[in-house]
């Protein structure tokens, strides 16, 4: 039984200690005669396993309650956390459309460090990654109904919880119980079109003398948002390669901003268009041919290299940008969720939990860009097209077109997730306790592909001949001689609007699928409790052991495997690992009740992990409390944190990619490569056997490359350094007022880092000779030089440093005429540099750029008067400029402004069953920055507008 100053002093390193709770989680108080007859209930919060007395977090804690989605108006988990200034968006509706795979996932980034480094765990459990191969959790699948609270760790935390705890813990507590019914409607509806939001829920549950159980259904759905549905989007910033600009060093920035408009691409046209020696000329509707139309053309620019005339702003032929700009992913999802809890006795408890989660989603990018190579002699055209080719002595030709008539490319993506976890624990005596589970989980992934093309049926059908008197595909010999009609193949005409015959585009155009499955499954125990006594106090300890497996597989349909679809090669994969892990941590108090600190608390922790992929590693944590009084303490923590490689990054088999990449080869980027390289880019490539003044061809460069990702078995493990020191202030002559400050600092090495098309190209002429690692990566084609395939696959190559300050203000204060609690959280990233090539030329500082802007904060102030309370939240982004490394050789629009938004929600409650809410979120309609760089950046700015929230409670 601990006595009554035991608690008295519990409580008050519960409010000290525990940063963040007391603005969302009431501190309980006790009676003196109550602590006389109970024993007082120890508990476990995140960053410790270590069952306590009271709220006390050896490490910062922020802690945001289940009724703050509620205050925001928001439905979504991922878009409470996005916002606080620590966290960033990982993958998210606004930034996966062009990722084939992550077509509506949203994942969170503490520190910006990736969701790979965040470990997400549900009631102190793991949950199963939200996409096969991955580590990162997809927080569409825990309902918002559900969460009592998150509370979130930002730093190493690996000794705690294992890998994937590098930056940090999100960890969601779900509710336990619900006696009753409860009906949730809400929606979101943008002032201008697109991107609405609706969402309904039930929750029902009972609670028993010796059992409870809570239940919720919920379903959500977000509308796609595309580029046409936004005025900023429509007339953003467009950029261009400075007309007067010569070379590095004439004082004239080499890209400037132009005027505002919408960019197209001028060639890719949906009936073809062809460049001749006297023009530019393309297939008109009806087939016949007309010049080329564009208006508003780029101005010519005398950089080398430049492709100014490449683009335009007016009215015409060509490829128009808008027409498949997609910012926001369309996303449905179905949560079924429930939790039974029985007590066997009053020293030990049974849960049992399970989710299931359905989630659809689709991203759209533009048609395929073809460079097709045609005959002259089609038999498609007429016998006036035939001759303006004869006109000009023309045999053959390419042809720029894109794919629309095999309608839309879009990625649909349906996901569920099943999990189930039974858990015990209980009270092995007065001072263990103990806490075991068993969980597993499956996500389950069919992508489906439409708008897609079987290669070789389309290059067949656009060679239509005539034969026998009808248009077939062309059956030629070695010689390339008509020798027949090809069997079973239906010939295409493109040139021109809807001259296809749907039997042709049947022939050519496809489906793809792949379907992909992750399996998890993990158990562990966890015994905490009293090891022995010092003078200062016990010496409270938590023993773990731990068990995980996953496994992975993909499953590409037969056209895929074999390569017979347009860009989507890929082979099936299969991959899986295990680890067991044990870990110890204690806690140690040095001093209590002295003059120099009421209490001074030592912990450690320690763990062990064997992984069948990576082997044996460790991490540990030391850390220290100085509690000087009831208003004063300083903590601080050094550890080590391993992060393990997903099935991915070791086993992806390899799959078809695509990208645009400038030659380092070619005389115009050897003229303008950088005067320390320029040497060694010279030298290499003329090791390489490219000759002087060469220049890769003009179809070379209007078109995206072929190369393949893959895995790499060969991998370690990321290892990260960090230490945290702060305090926390309560000051006892302001009443309500609480300050947590802390600074943090990050050091990686051996990162996995994925070189892209850009730097294997790059490297691999900028290196001392042509041996190195970059250069395997790349193929060139004999006789003309040009890179036809590229390898992109993940190395430990990179490496990292970074620091800052985490700010935490919280106020409550109590009038006649309402109550008031304002919070401010606010980050300030100090530095942060890294290098991902290993290159010493490579290093780069990051801090102050537009991804870790300087200062980031979140100020909310909550009002509550009897039955009506107010929420106005304030978000900000300090200005911050895309490049540090920027000179006014580069362009004149490296400054980003400062980005501020403002929503105000409130609610009322009708009768003491009915709540109704209303709220306006982005309320003065903040657009992003005005800059090529961050006009349409969904990652960091509001790309929806001005957007009303209406929502209805109601328990039965």
């Amino acid at each position: 039984m601990y006595n009554n100053s035991k608690v008295a002093k519990a409580i008050r390193l519960a409010m000290m200690v525990g940063a963040g709770a007391a603005a969302t989680i009431s501190v309980p108080t006790f009676a003196a005669e109550e602590v006389a007859e109970e024993k007082v209930e120890r508990i476990q919060i995140t960053g410790s396993k270590i069952k306590r007395i009271g709220e006390l977090s050896p490490t910062p804690v922020t802690v945001i309650s289940g009724d703050a989605f509620v205050k925001a108006g928001i439905t979504n988990v991922a878009d409470l956390l996005s916002e606080l200034p620590a966290a960033a968006v990982g993958i998210s509706p606004e930034t996966s459309n062009n990722n084939i795979y992550a077509n509506g996932l949203n994942t969170t980034d503490l520190r910006g460090l990736g969701s790979s480094k965040t470990l997400v765990l549900v009631n102190g459990r793991r949950f199963v990654a939200g996409s096969p191969g991955s580590s990162s959790v997809d927080l569409n699948n825990i309902p918002t109904a559900m969460v009592d609270r998150m509370e979130i760790t930002t730093g190493g935390a690996s000794a705690i919880y294992g890998s994937d705890a590098v930056a940090g813990v999100v960890n969601i507590i779900t509710k336990k119980s619900f006696d009753g019914i409860e009906v949730d409607a809400s929606g979101s509806i943008p002032t201008e079109d697109g991107g609405e939001e609706s969402y309904l829920s039930l929750t029902f549950g009972d609670e028993g003398e010796k059992s409870s159980f809570i239940a919720n259904i919920s379903y959500a759905k977000q509308e796609q948002l595309a580029g046409h549905q936004r005025d900023f989007l429509v007339n953003g910033p467009i950029a261009y390669d400075t007309p007067d600009n010569v070379d590095n060093e004439d004082g004239i920035p080499r890209r400037s901003v132009w005027k505002k408009g919408n960019t197209k691409l001028g060639y890719y046209s949906p009936t073809g268009d062809f460049f001749m020696a006297d023009g530019h000329y393309i297939f008109a509707d009806d087939g016949t041919i007309r010049p080329f139309e564009q208006n508003d053309t780029l101005p010519a620019s005398l950089t080398p290299g430049s492709r100014n005339t490449n683009y335009f702003a007016g009215e015409g032929d060509g490829y128009h940008f808008l027409d498949n700009k997609y910012v926001r992913t369309p996303l449905e999802r179905l949560n079924v969720t429930t939790q039974y809890n029985y007590n066997i006795n009053d020293d030990h408890t049974m849960s049992f939990e399970f989710l299931y989660s359905d989630t659809s989603a689709y991203g759209e990018s533009s048609p395929i860009f073809k460079a097709t190579s045609l005959r002259a002699d089609n038999a498609f055209f007429s016998d006036e097209t035939q001759q303006f080719f004869a006109d000009r002595d023309v045999s053959s030709f390419t042809a720029y077109n894109t794919t629309d008539v095999l309608g839309h490319r879009k990625y649909e993506q349906d996901r569920s997730t099943v999990r189930a976890a039974l858990s015990f624990e209980g009270i092995i005596s007065d001072d263990w306790s103990y806490d075991a589970y068993i969980q597993k989980g499956q996500v389950s992934q069919i992508t489906t592909w439409h708008g897609e093309m079987l290669t070789q049926n389309y290059e067949n059908a656009i060679d239509a001949v005539n034969w026998n008197g009808e248009i077939v595909c062309a059956d030629r010999n070695d010689a390339g001689e008509v020798i027949g009609a090809k069997s079973g193949c239906s010939p295409i005409n493109l040139w021109g609007k809807n001259l296809a015959s749907q039997e042709a585009l049947d022939y050519v155009g496809t489906t793809a699928m792949r379907d992909a499955t992750i399996d998890q499954m993990s158990a562990a125990v966890t015994v905490s409790g009293d090891l022995f006594e010092l003078p200062a106090g016990t010496v409270a300890s938590a023993f773990s052991l731990e068990y995980r497996e996953e496994e992975s597989t993909t499953r590409p349909d037969s056209g895929i495997q074999g390569g017979i679809i347009f860009g989507n090669q890929s082979a099936s994969s299969a991959g899986k690992f295990d680890v067991i892990e044990a870990a110890v941590e204690v806690s140690v108090p040095l001093i209590t009740d002295s003059v120099i600190a009421d209490d001074i608390f030592l912990e450690l922790a320690y763990r062990y992990m064997d992984y069948s992929s990576t082997g044996n590693d460790y991490a540990y944590k030391v850390g220290l409390t100085y509690i000087l009084n009831d208003e004063f303490t300083m903590r601080g923590n050094v550890s080590r944190s391993v992060r393990a490689p997903n099935i991915t990054e070791l086993y992806s088999p390899g799959s078809q990619t695509f990208a645009s990449f400038s030659d380092p080869c070619g005389q115009g980027a050897i003229d303008n490569a950088s005067a320390e390289k320029k040497g060694n880019v010279e030298r290499n490539c003329r090791a390489d056997g490219i000759p002087v003044n060469w220049e890769p061809s003009d179809d070379w460069k209007r078109t995206n490359n072929s190369g393949f990702v893959s895995g790499n078995a060969e991998l370690t493990n990321e290892v990260a350094d960090d230490y945290t020191i702060g305090f926390v202030y309560n000051p006892s002559f302001i009443e309500g007022l609480g300050l947590t400050v802390d600074y943090w600092s990050f050091e990686f090495d051996n990162e996995i880092s994925y070189p892209d098309d850009r730097t294997i190209a790059k490297k691999c002429y900028e290196s001392e000779s042509l041996d190195n690692l970059y250069c395997t990566l790349i193929e060139r084609t004999a006789g003309t030089y040009e890179i036809d395939n590229f390898l992109v696959r993940p190395i430990n190559s990179a490496s990292s440093k970074m620091s800052g300050l985490d700010l935490e203000v919280n106020y409550a204060v109590e009038t006649s005429f309402g109550n008031f609690s304002p919070r401010l959280i606010a980050t300030y990233n100090e530095s942060r540099e890294g290098n991902d090539t290993g290159f010493e030329e490579d290093f780069y500082i990051e801090d102050g750029e537009q991804r870790f802007p300087k200062w980031k904060a979140s100020f909310i102030t909550n009002y509550a008067y009897e039955d009506l309370s107010l929420t106005l939240k304030i978000n900000y982004r300090a200005s911050t400029v895309e490049d540090n490394e920027w000179d006014a050789e580069q362009n004149n629009y490296n400054d980003i402004h400062s980005y501020t938004t403002f929503d105000l929600t409130g609610r009322y409650q009708v009768t003491d069953a009915l709540e109704v809410r209303a709220g306006i979120l982005n309320m003065f309609d903040r657009t992003p920055p005005a800059n090529p760089f961050s006009y349409d950046e969904g990652e960091f700015y509001d790309l929806f507008g001005q957007r009303i929230t209406l929502g209805v409670n109601y328990k039965f």
